[in-house]
This record gives structure tokens, sequence and C-alpha cells, in this order.
């Protein structure tokens, strides 16, 4: 059996919705394709839980190192896990806000969970179905790919994806020490924030 759509698009981030929606409003249908979290990079893993911790981590600090002279400094209590529940309870309300709801009140934007394989130029499956679309639109956003580090295959570690929200991946523990290869904006913002939490970060960058 298949599932015909005037759009069918591969992802259901920011891009994603910003195009079902577009299409709704010229009268289309449209279907998204979800394998993760709906929502995607920027609501799940990416800008707003970095920016939510961020932000804990600067009052963090200058409540220890106030930036005016006469103020004493005061090291307040720091329960790790609690921040990174405060931080999923504001992406889950967003989320709900800003993509889920979307989906309750329009009767021309759906989304189906699963991996998406491409069969043809206008068929796509996932989950059992096979989703026909006039147009394909593939905005499945990126994944961070991993160095050619010898060892790297052998140890345990972390991508930019440590701050996803309600996946496996989730780092819900403080680490006592963290190595960031890399000195990219992410990999500063990242360090900053966990030295400011007191982890012991070093940074490695080749040039």
């Amino acid at each position: 059996m298949s599932d015909r759509y005037d759009l069918v698009i591969l992802g259901s981030g920011s891009t994603a919705f910003a195009a079902a929606l577009k299409a709704a409003e010229l009268g289309k249908t449209a279907v998204m394709t979800e394998s993760r979290t709906v929502g995607g990079t920027c609501v799940n893993r990416g800008c707003l839980p970095s920016k939510n911790l961020i932000e804990a981590a600067r009052i963090y600090w200058e409540a220890q190192h106030p930036r005016f002279p006469g103020l004493g400094g005061k090291k307040l209590e720091l329960d790790f896990r609690a921040l990174i529940a405060g931080k999923d309870e504001v992406i889950a309300s967003y989320r709900g806000r800003k993509y889920e709801a979307i989906l309750g009140e329009s009767d021309k934007i759906s989304i189906v969970e699963g991996r998406a394989a491409l069969l043809d130029p206008h068929t796509v499956q996932v989950s059992g179905r096979s989703l026909v679309g006039d147009q394909i639109l593939v905005a499945t956003g990126s994944r961070p790919a991993a160095p050619s580090i010898a060892g790297l295959d052998r140890v345990p570690y972390l991508t930019s994806d440590l701050l996803t929200s309600e996946e496996d991946l989730e780092l819900t523990l403080q680490p006592r020490s963290l190595v960031v290869i890399g000195g990219g904006y992410i990999a500063l913002e990242l360090a900053q924030m966990f030295g400011r939490f007191g982890t012991a970060v070093t940074l490695i960058q080749r040039s």
C-alpha cells in the first residue's frame, strides 16, 4: 500500500517544518519522516540545549568571580543531573509548542517515525509504508563525523550530541575531566561551559 502526498520530506527539523508549513499554506499535503526525535538538531541537541546550559554555567561561574570590586564571590551548589533534567523540561516544552502542536493543528501535515529509504525518485519507504510524493525534499541535517584518529574506536567518546534530549547519548553525569578535540566555536563553547562547571578541560587543536 502506498500513501500519496504532494511533498515527502526526509527529516523533521526546522527546515523540514518550514517546508511543510509552506506546502500546507499553498493547499498541499506534506509528510515528514524522522528516525530520531521530532524537531531535529537545533531544538533537541544543538542550539537550545547548549545555550540553556551555557547560561547556567555563566551564572555559576560569575557567582564565584564577580566582576565588580567589593563583591565577594559565593560558590553555588551544583547538581548536574538536576541541571540536565531542567534543560530537558525546557526542550520538551519548546518542542511541544513549536513543533508537535503543528502536527495536531494541521490536517495537511503529518509525520512517520522510522528510518527512511528512497526507492525511486518519488517513493520513500519507512516503517513498512511507502510514501509517494510529487516532490521529495531531503532535510536530514547533519551528524558529527568521527575523525580518523588511531585508537578512537577502542575508547568511549562523546560528540556534540552529548547535549541531546531524551535520546540514548544524553550525558547526565558531569565528567571530572574532558579532552576536546578541535578548536572551533562549538568546541570552545562546550569547553568553556564544562570548565566553568569545574570539569578539567584540555583543548587539542592541530592548527
